[in-house]
């Protein structure tokens, strides 16, 4: 009686143990075999329920799979933020909820936009909205936090590159990124450089950003930033059109009028203005940058655009009349 007692009891756990061995292997084979696509948000304090309803409420898990999971600690491990499942499997999906693995957003910012295109940029990917991020660029007490200073805007400190975020990410982790990716690449001794040639460290990004949207040829820089320079030393105005698209720049229709050259109204004219316009214009390049910090070495105060895209420089007005006649004005006609 007691043998067969024993070997009843002995059947049955031996049936309990390979139904739960089949049941876990039921439940690692769906989750490794099973591939999805779509895409999930974990809000912040979510509960583990919650996200396993919108995962599996479309799906037909195998039997107490919620129960398995839990086994596996995956209850209290998942990170809130957004996912992306193209057609991965609920393993590799689950994997990156519970290591946090968000899906990013890839961006790039090119040397030379401002903060206006770089807030259309950061909208049309999908990673935050235009109005947030001029919000975020132009508020006074995160610059202060950044840079050190309460600048009216972050504008010049947005360094150019390609960035990755993840969607919804909060604004200021947008521009504290941007930010640290500046003094990454900042060149060395750029504020001691800058005192060199007589400019403070703003004054000198503020000239970078000039530079940058009169010439994108690298090896034009230095002598760019030399005419600048030049004009400052001289108490000449830097009559830069760039400067004048800048302060109307929502308003810009893609022409210059001599009546924006005459514009008082706008802050940003320097040819109206004497000495820079009061924040930078654009995000400069590191090569940029360098060619600020170091000029080349030159009388030339004037240059004028070629139809390559080059310049011609000179150091008289009556030379850079003559080179204005022959590459502008006889294009014109």
């Amino acid at each position: 009686m007691l043998k067969s007692v024993l070997f009843s009891f002995l059947t049955i756990a031996l049936i309990i143990v390979l139904a739960f061995g089949v049941w876990l292997f039921r439940c690692s084979s769906y989750l490794n075999g099973h591939f999805i696509t779509g895409e999930y948000s974990i809000e912040k304090g979510e509960s583990f329920y919650s996200f396993y309803s919108k995962v599996f409420s479309e799906h037909k898990p195998p039997f107490a799979l919620k129960t398995y999971l839990i086994m596996k600690g995956y209850d209290k491990k998942i990170h809130f933020g957004e996912y992306n499942a193209d057609n991965i499997s609920l393993k590799e999906l689950l994997e990156n909820v519970v290591s946090g693995r968000q899906s990013l957003l890839k961006v790039t910012i090119p040397e030379g936009y401002n903060m206006y295109d770089i807030a259309s940029a950061l909208e049309m990917a999908g990673i935050s909205s235009k109005r947030e991020m001029l919000s975020v660029f132009k508020d006074r007490g995160i610059a202060e936090k950044l840079v050190g200073t309460s600048y009216e805007s972050l504008e010049g400190f947005l360094a150019p590159g390609t960035y990755f975020f993840a969607k919804n990410l909060s604004g200021e982790r947008i521009v504290q990124t941007f930010v640290k990716e500046f003094f990454r690449t900042l060149p060395k001794d750029f504020d001691a450089l800058a005192k060199r040639n007589g400019l403070s460290f703003y004054d000198a990004l503020i000239l970078a950003s000039i530079v940058q949207k009169e010439t994108y040829i690298e090896t034009e820089a230095p002598l760019v930033a030399a005419v600048f320079i030049n004009r400052i030393k001289k108490r000449m105005r830097i009559q830069a059109d760039p400067t004048i698209i800048y302060g109307k720049y929502e308003n810009y229709d893609g022409t210059i009028s001599k009546s924006d050259l005459r514009d008082k109204n706008n802050r940003f004219n320097t040819y109206t203005h004497n000495g820079l316009p009061p924040t930078p214009i654009s995000n400069p390049s590191a090569l940029t940058l360098a060619a600020v910090a170091n000029p080349t070495k030159t009388d030339y105060i004037y240059f004028v655009a070629k139809q390559d895209g080059t310049h011609v420089f000179s150091k008289s007005y009556a030379e850079h009349s003559r080179n204005v006649n022959l590459y502008q004005k006889r294009r014109q006609q």
